[in-house]
């Protein structure tokens, strides 16, 4: 029975095609591989040495779905049977490759076998003027303003064990396989196991769920999926691999960007802001809040005033009872880039399925270290120094369209002003545009006059550089 990519994949009612697909595309698509530790390593390739690199790829032991779910469930049977206490085991790391539409070239791969997506076969430095990117002279030159032909993901669960399969991986590297440089994934996880980006606040939450088993532990194990559904179609990521041996060959289209984080001038500017909305106490905490769209711990702020809903993270809400925006402003990070049918109206989005065929599949992780004290009692901690720069977020994403899904997201959502609403400003996180304009209101829910003020709030996310690449199925890479 051919894949059905119109739902989401049943991991314990596989056809015979399904599990052929799983064992022939790479790990960390359908559902994230979960190391806290990664090395994301650049190359350019020589194409008069193209069988040389070919050779190496096609030794490289790749991740696939199936390994990874394999994997997981063992980690979880093994806990389930310690009773819940701390195992000493360590599950293998994930190896994944990506190839840009110039890797593909400088390879030989012929046209018929080499994915044709407009944008990627452009790349992203051809984006600059649509997604109001930096100048590329701007960008980190060591790397991103190379030619970037692939990228190697090694994922771990420790620093050693990404070191070592880094090590065993380059050691077999022909020179015609030009090491650009490699940025290094650090998460960092708060007092309640959640994950933070550097300006603290709980990252990844919501995110398209792939799985039967992702969307029913969604609704048995959180606030539940009845105002939400985070339940998408295998086609909202994986597409078919033209270069793939058969039928059950796919990939997806993968965004990188590397985002540096001015910490410093984003918690000046929340105090800022605090002052200015005239918020004492732990209601300054509220300030950020109304640009992120959550406090913190990940509480929605259009769902209560002040912190303290989590663990788990509520994700099961959407806009239709804050309608002016005086609880979430339309500006807010989330609000802008999950719109959760809210653009569904004459002259956005023609239905709510239409504005779902824009989400990612998110995999980022953070980079930089920070100083930190422990937080809680499972490992978690908080960060004590504020860095201006050198720490960030490793933006990863997955899609089936590169313009319908990440450069409609940054373009048309992010940076644009007037979005959903003439005058709302751009995203003060993400946004790239010479005005925010966001208007923050001064009492949660409203007031008799439902006063609001202008501020001022972006720059404080700095593009350094990225690409376009492919994630190529197993079976193409072994017949590169």
């Amino acid at each position: 029975m051919p894949v059905d990519l119109t739902a989401p994949i049943d991991l314990s009612n596989l056809s015979a095609d399904a599990d052929a697909m799983l064992a022939d595309l790479q790990a960390n698509i359908l559902k994230g591989h979960g190391r806290e530790h990664t090395s994301n390593l650049f190359f350019q390739f020589d194409s008069a040495g193209a069988d040389a690199v070919k050779k190496w790829i096609k030794q490289i032991k790749v991740t696939s779905a199936k390994i990874q779910i394999s994997v997981t469930a063992k980690h979880k049977k093994a806990l389930k049977k310690s009773g819940g206490a701390k195992l000493d085991m360590q599950s293998p790391p994930v190896i994944l490759v990506f190839l840009s539409a110039s890797g593909y070239d400088s390879l030989g791969v012929p046209l018929n076998k080499t994915p044709q997506d407009i944008r990627f076969r452009a790349g992203q430095k051809s984006g600059q003027a649509k997604l109001n990117d930096p100048p590329v002279s701007s960008w980190d030159q060591q790397i991103f303003a190379q030619r970037i032909d692939a990228m190697i993901l090694i994922g771990g669960e420790d620093a050693a064990q990404v070191q070592k399969a880094e090590s065993d991986l380059l050691s077999k590297k022909p020179v015609e396989a030009v090491l650009l440089g490699k940025e290094i994934g650090l998460a960092y996880k708060n007092a309640n196991r959640d994950g933070i980006e550097h300006f603290g606040y709980v990252d990844g939450r919501s995110q398209p769920l792939l799985t039967v088993q992702d969307i029913e532990k969604e609704r048995n194990t959180t606030d539940g999926i009845s105002v939400w559904n985070p339940s998408f179609p295998l086609s909202q990521a994986i597409v078919k691999d033209v270069g793939g041996e058969s039928d059950n060959s796919f990939g997806s289209y993968f965004v990188f960007r590397k985002l540096e984080q001015n910490v410093n001038g984003f918690k000046e500017r929340e105090d800022a802001l605090a002052d200015e909305l005239c918020l004492k106490g732990d209601d300054r905490e509220r300030a950020g809040a109304l640009m992120v769209g959550r406090f913190e711990d990940g509480t929605p702020v259009v769902i209560q005033k002040t912190t303290g809903m989590h663990n788990p993270v509520p994700n099961n809400f959407d806009y239709r009872d804050d309608a002016a925006g005086l609880k979430c402003p339309f500006h807010s990070h989330i609000r802008k880039t999950n719109p959760r049918g809210e653009s569904v109206r004459p002259g956005l989005a023609s239905s709510l399925d239409e504005e779902r065929q824009h989400i990612m599949v998110r995999r980022g992780i953070t980079y930089g270290e920070r100083k930190t004290k422990p937080a809680g009692k499972n490992g978690g901690i908080e960060f004590t120094d504020q860095p201006t720069g050198g720490v960030g977020l490793l933006f990863m994403a997955y899609q089936n369209d590169i313009a319908t899904q990440f450069e409609f997201t940054q373009a048309i959502w992010a940076n644009n002003k007037n979005f959903v609403n003439s005058g709302t400003g751009i995203d003060p996180v993400i946004g790239q545009g010479d005005a925010g304009g966001q208007k923050c209101p001064v009492h949660w829910g409203g007031s008799p006059d439902d006063s609001s003020k202008p501020f001022d709030f972006r720059g404080f996310v700095s593009m350094k550089g990225g690409e376009y690449f492919f994630a190529p199925s197993l079976s193409a890479l072994k017949n590169l």
